[in-house]
C-alpha cells in the first residue's frame, strides 16, 4: 500500500467527495469478524454464538500526504445508516484505523502490555475523531496525541470517511508518520445496524506495510 503526494489544503483532502481522491491509487482490503472467543464476556460470546460477527466483508482504502498531513479515505458498503443509538437495538456506525506503535503489536489481540495498538476511531455520533491505545483485549482508552480530523458522508448505502493527522514523529500513545518511512496499518469497521460495538466488529487480519513516499513530486 503506497501513500501519494497531494499538496492540497487540510480541508480540501478532507472531503471524501474531493476530485483530487480520482487520481489517488485504491486497494480493496478483505475484512472478517473478530473470533467469537476472544469476546471479553461470557455474556457476548453466549449472545452472539449463532449470530455473524462483522457484517462489512471489505473496505476501499486510498492514502495521500501533503507536506503537513496524511490522509486515509475509507469506503465501504452499508445499507443501514446508523448515526446514533436509536431505540437501543442498534449502534451507531463507526471505524477505525490501527497502526503498532512499536511495530511487532499483534493484531488479533489489539497489542499487549509491552507492544500497544494505536487506533484513530471515528464514531457517527462523535463531534471529533478520537486517539485511542490499546494493551490488549478490553483495554482500549483515550489518550494523548496529534489532533485527528475526520469527514464522513453516507450516500447510496455507502460511507465514506476520511480521516487525517499531522505528519509527525510519534510517542508510547501515537504512532510515527513520516515522507519516506514506512508504518504497519490495519483497518476495522463497526456496523451499528448488525448491533457491533467494542470487540464486535470486522477487521483486516495482518498488518499491511504502508509506505510514505518522499516529499518530492505529486500527483
Amino acid at each position: 500500500m503506497k501513500a501519494v503526494r497531494l499538496q492540497l489544503a487540510l480541508r480540501t483532502l478532507l472531503n471524501p467527495a474531493a476530485p483530487q481522491w480520482q487520481k489517488v491509487p485504491e486497494e480493496v482490503i478483505p475484512l472478517v469478524g473478530t473470533p467469537l472467543h476472544l469476546q471479553p464476556t461470557r455474556y457476548i460470546r453466549t449472545a452472539w454464538a449463532d449470530r455473524l460477527i462483522g457484517a462489512v466483508r471489505a473496505v476501499r482504502v486510498k492514502v495521500a500526504f501533503s507536506s503537513t498531513h496524511i490522509f486515509f479515505r475509507l469506503q465501504w458498503q452499508d445499507p443501514n445508516h446508523n448515526v446514533d443509538y436509536g431505540d437501543g437495538t442498534t449502534f451507531p456506525d463507526a471505524a477505525a484505523i490501527l497502526f503498532p506503535i512499536n511495530g511487532d503489536a499483534p493484531l488479533l489481540t489489539m497489542g499487549s502490555p509491552d507492544s500497544p495498538v494505536n487506533a484513530w476511531f471515528w464514531r457517527a455520533n462523535l463531534r471529533a475523531p478520537q486517539n485511542l491505545v490499546a494493551h490488549g483485549l478490553g483495554s482500549v482508552e483515550k489518550a494523548e496525541g496529534p489532533p485527528l480530523w475526520a469527514q464522513a458522508t453516507w450516500t447510496d448505502n455507502e460511507w465514506h470517511l476520511v480521516l487525517a493527522r499531522a505528519l509527525g514523529e510519534g510517542n508510547f500513545s501515537a504512532v510515527a508518520l513520516m515522507p519516506g518511512r514506512e508504518v504497519k496499518v490495519a483497518f476495522a469497521i463497526w456496523e451499528g445496524g448488525n448491533q457491533e460495538r467494542g470487540g464486535l466488529k470486522a477487521f483486516s487480519q495482518q498488518w499491511r506495510i504502508l509506505q510514505v513516499g518522499q516529499g518530492r513530486g505529486q500527483l
